[in-house]
């Protein structure tokens, strides 16, 4: 009986590890999901006034960006991402019709999504950061680090976590996140109901980057979320606002879910942009 059951353990042991060995190597395909653009929407969007394709590289290879000016001279320009099952035209017509006027947008895809080449991770997002900005700032007429007071955010779940990868890269301590996350560790809770964070390495993590803005002052983050969010807890959005009481601004959406808040409470959407793009 004690052989078997030696036996027994070291089967559900082996087990047990080809399992969190399989949940290591294919944890990519549980956070991201890709998907390019139907084949004549890029070119149909760059015939719109104020539309401008921005082509760029990385070591991922090919990128492309997206940036709506609709004014001569903007006062802002915003770092637009969204969520992992979307692409970063999804958001255009709704940012045309109540975006701020005055501001421009920076519609930014994940490496491996729409029209850019390689695979999302934390290293690929933050090179493709690095190029896009500075090329979006350099169609403007802008520079670095000059007009670094100019930039601000707006992100949708995983998007928030590219945007504020941004915000430590640039420096930028205003936007929206609507619909975040506190960190991919904490969501693997979330989602197995087992703390599997440890195996991790696509790590985001939006609470220490938040810390990070209200530490250094000035900031104003506006977040948004629903309060019947079927995907991230809206107890994640309040411990973000909790973690930053200087700095962030909590605004539970009765009935809101995850993917319509948009649509469901534009006038609040459109309030929390014009909240975050005033200076300090």
């Amino acid at each position: 009986m004690r052989r078997f059951l030696l036996k027994l353990l070291k089967l559900i042991s082996c087990g047990v590890l080809l399992l969190l060995l399989g949940l290591t190597g294919c944890q990519s395909s549980f956070i991201y999901f890709p998907r390019p653009y139907p084949p004549t929407r890029v070119s149909h969007w760059s015939k719109e006034s104020g539309n401008k394709i921005l082509d760029y590289q990385t070591s991922d290879g090919p990128q492309q960006a997206y940036l709506i000016q609709r004014t001569p001279r903007p006062q802002h320009l915003w770092i637009v991402c969204g969520g992992n099952g979307t692409v970063a035209l999804d958001w255009s017509d709704w940012l045309r019709e109540h975006g701020p006027r005055d501001d421009a947008w920076l519609l930014v895809d994940m490496p491996g999504y729409g029209a850019c080449a390689g695979s999302p991770s934390p290293r690929s997002i933050r090179r493709s950061l690095r190029a896009v900005v500075p090329t979006a700032m350099n169609s403007l007429g802008w520079s670095l680090p000059a007009d670094q007071g100019k930039l601000r955010f707006f992100g949708h779940s995983l998007g928030n976590a590219v945007c504020l990868m941004a915000a430590k890269e640039y420096g930028i301590r205003r936007g929206v996140l609507m619909s975040p996350f506190t960190s991919t560790m904490d969501m693997t809770r979330v989602v197995t109901g087992v703390p599997l964070g440890f195996l991790l390495w696509h790590r985001y993590d939006n609470l220490a980057r938040l810390r990070e803005i209200e530490a250094a002052g000035s900031g104003k983050v506006v977040i948004l979320h629903g309060a019947e969010d079927e995907v991230i807890p809206v107890s994640m959005g309040r411990t973000l606002a909790t973690a930053a009481p200087n700095t962030a601004q909590f605004v539970e959406i009765p009935g809101g879910h995850h993917n319509d808040l948009s649509e469901l409470a534009p006038e609040t959407l459109e309030k929390a942009l014009e909240t975050a793009r005033e200076a300090p």
